[in-house]
């Protein structure tokens, strides 16, 4: 098990780990605010500083330091942070602590979430935990949080809901705990990882704005969403591990058709809206 665990730390913190980049993390985003209510839209653009949650759903990738160097974290577009008017008083603390939460999840052989974020000391990727740590602090009382830590809190839900639901996000204990960072040849040219390739790459196939395919994806009943976001976020992750496991029959060095996408793009349109879904009702629930 030490063992184990030993490999999931030595995976955790790769740069490369930015499930479904920018375009992915924007249609989730997009997705929820359709679904939003008129408490959480307003709740939301105070606390944003009127933005919507499209615009801060990667944050959690950009501000970003190489761990563990976030005491004293610089990023590189340090003007740029400083000069748009929603960073305030958050400077260059805002992006350090971004670093504190991971974006991957570890379930068991029947695929439920791990409770836990450590075998005997040994650290691994857990981001379920965090989750229900940041939205239980945000429902007990938003308003009376420090405006930091309140951003930092909104911007990890937004994004690693829509992380826990990216397939090379999950890492399935005792069986794969890879998450796809393994070369991999897609339509004869490309070369690439897995994990890679489903973070950011596989978007490319799909011709289309953030907005087009939110628009695209969100297309199931309130009886059906009402089914979708039943649970708690242990029930979602499981969902989401049973969904995305058959992603993960892929081997090292595998050469992927240029069709790849296509066969992939049913499990990608329904992990982008039940992502979108389920951070409707978070914020929701926390904000009503």
């Amino acid at each position: 098990m030490k063992k184990i665990a030993v490999l999931l730390l030595g995976i955790s913190f790769s740069m490369t780990a930015l499930g479904w980049g920018r375009y992915g993390h924007a249609t989730v985003a997009q997705v929820a605010e359709n679904h939003l209510t008129p408490k959480a839209k307003k709740a939301l653009h105070k606390y944003l500083d009127g933005l919507p949650i499209t615009a801060i759903a990667s944050d959690a990738d950009v501000y970003i330091g190489k761990w563990p160097l976030d005491v004293g974290f610089v990023p590189t577009n340090l003007d740029f942070a400083r000069g748009t008017g929603w960073v305030k008083d958050f400077d260059t603390s805002a992006p350090g602590n971004m670093i504190r939460y991971p974006h991957c999840m570890a379930v068991d052989k029947d695929f439920n979430a791990l409770r836990i974020d450590n075998f005997n000391g040994e650290l691994f990727e857990n981001c379920i935990i965090y989750i229900e740590r940041l939205y239980k602090q945000l429902k007990a009382g938003a308003e009376g949080m420090d405006p930091k830590e309140r951003h930092i809190a909104i911007c990890e839900i937004v994004h690693l809901l829509g992380d826990m639901h990216c397939p090379m996000h999950i890492a399935y204990y005792d069986r794969d705990i890879k998450r796809g960072f393994f070369d991999v040849t897609v339509g004869g040219t490309l070369k690439t990882t897995l994990h890679h390739y489903w973070d950011d790459q596989i978007f490319d196939a799909f011709p289309w704005s953030f907005g087009d395919l939110a628009h695209m994806v969100d297309d199931c009943s309130s009886s059906e969403i009402k089914a979708i976001t039943k649970g708690d976020v242990y029930d979602w992750a499981k969902s989401a591990a049973i969904e995305s496991w058959p992603s993960h029959n892929v081997e090292p060095n595998d050469a992927l058709s240029s069709y790849y996408p296509y066969e992939m793009r049913p499990l990608v349109f329904k992990e982008l809206r039940n992502a979108g879904y389920r951070l409707a009702a978070m914020l929701n629930d926390i904000f009503r």
